[in-house]
């Protein structure tokens, strides 16, 4: 499987279908609404931050390494307070269950990084075959 579709399925489509199984069972009322809409807040707040860090990689791949290291770190500092900031407003503001917000919120993030690391390491791999 091609790179740029391994992290499409497992970047999008994945989480898709899990926001697709919580919309089937909260429309059938298996599920509270205040529990729908903290599962929904931390997927769209988990995807937010991998799409940061995947459009950084992808902006720094071209350049050379230590401009690369400055724009993907860099890129870490700036998710991390939108991210910290976004948690904080939706947890005071909105009517979330804090343990499903945080949790949901907590495997996603895991799950996108690990995705980040596997896209780098594919990278690294097709630059390797390039030489």
């Amino acid at each position: 499987m091609h790179n740029k579709t391994l992290v499409r399925v497992f970047a999008f489509y994945l989480p898709f279908f899990f926001f697709f199984i919580i919309t089937i069972l909260f429309l059938l009322k298996l599920i509270f609404k205040t529990n729908f809409l903290s599962v929904i807040y931390a997927i769209i707040i988990s995807l937010f931050n991998f799409l940061i860090g995947f459009i950084s990689i992808n902006y720094g791949i071209t350049k050379n390494d230590k401009s690369f290291l400055l724009i993907v770190f860099g890129a870490i500092i700036v998710r991390f307070f939108i991210v910290f900031f976004m948690i904080i407003s939706v947890l005071s503001f909105l009517d979330v269950r804090a343990d499903y917000f945080i949790f949901t919120t907590f495997i996603l993030y895991f799950y996108y990084l690990v995705i980040d690391i596997l896209y780098l390491k594919s990278l690294k791999n097709v630059e390797k075959t390039k030489e």
